[in-house]
């Protein structure tokens, strides 16, 4: 059944944002896998009632608790609101909004609580990232002020070299492509014409961009270089196991 109305939409949104919220942290401490869309919004929907009746039931509580020694409704009463029904919500409108708002934060919470304790428990690193290597290599890893000079060999043993201009992020490997520029981007394979001496060619001075599909990739190399000299940054990684003697 579809909501059919801003009301409906929004408490449909409030009862699947806890389980979505404890998807998305899991997600960062673990790889991701395939699995069916039915089975996915069924983990998300059976987490999102637990985290939402643990939540009703802990502001009940507490509201029943506050009615008992002050006799002020801090948290809308479950019999009040089902005897009174809609009349009831029309009446308290500004109890009930804020019993809502209570109720989304603290099962929310509730969520993340849980996710931070299942770490604990079971040893697991801070995050898991959900990127690609070319993403890692490319933005992450860059330093300040510096852009990729790339080499990209291909399966048919021609080369490229250039600065980075873009790439795709992310989606099926096959469909990702990498564009290079910059005035010294070189080609170094067999001449266009079919000759079969293998040529160096600064093709820079002529040609502003080439795009190089995924699929003809056999491999990267990057280095990092100055964006203002040009010269080249030494990012290698340093060891800090002693060296064998």
């Amino acid at each position: 059944m579809v909501p059919q109305t801003l009301g409906a939409v929004a408490s449909f949104l409030a009862l699947v944002a806890p389980g979505i919220v404890f998807e998305l942290l899991r997600e960062r401490r673990r790889a991701g896998f395939k699995e069916s869309p039915f089975r996915e919004a069924s983990r998300v929907a059976l987490g999102s009632l637990a985290f939402t009746l643990t939540a009703c039931a802990l502001l009940i509580a507490f509201g029943a608790a506050v009615r008992a020694l002050s006799g002020v409704d801090v948290v809308v009463p479950l019999d009040r609101l089902v005897n009174g029904g809609a009349a009831y919500v029309r009446s308290h409108l500004p109890l009930v909004l804020t019993s809502v708002v209570a109720e989304l934060a603290l099962a929310c919470a509730l969520a993340a609580l849980l996710d931070l304790l299942l770490a604990r428990h079971r040893s697991e690193v801070t995050s898991v990232q959900q990127q690609t290597a070319w993403h890692q290599v490319f933005r992450r890893d860059r330093p300040p002020g510096s852009v990729p000079w790339v080499h990209v060999h291909l399966v048919d043993g021609t080369s490229f070299f250039g600065f980075l201009r873009s790439h795709t992020a992310s989606g099926v490997p096959e469909e990702r492509e990498i564009v290079l520029e910059g005035v010294s981007m070189t080609y170094l394979g067999k001449p266009l014409d079919g000759a079969e001496t293998h040529v160096e060619d600064v093709i820079g001075e002529r040609w502003a961009r080439v795009v190089i599909p995924a699929t003809q990739i056999k491999y990267l190399r990057v280095q990092y270089r100055d964006r203002e000299s040009g010269n080249l940054l030494d990012t290698r990684p340093r060891s800090s196991a002693p060296s064998p003697t």
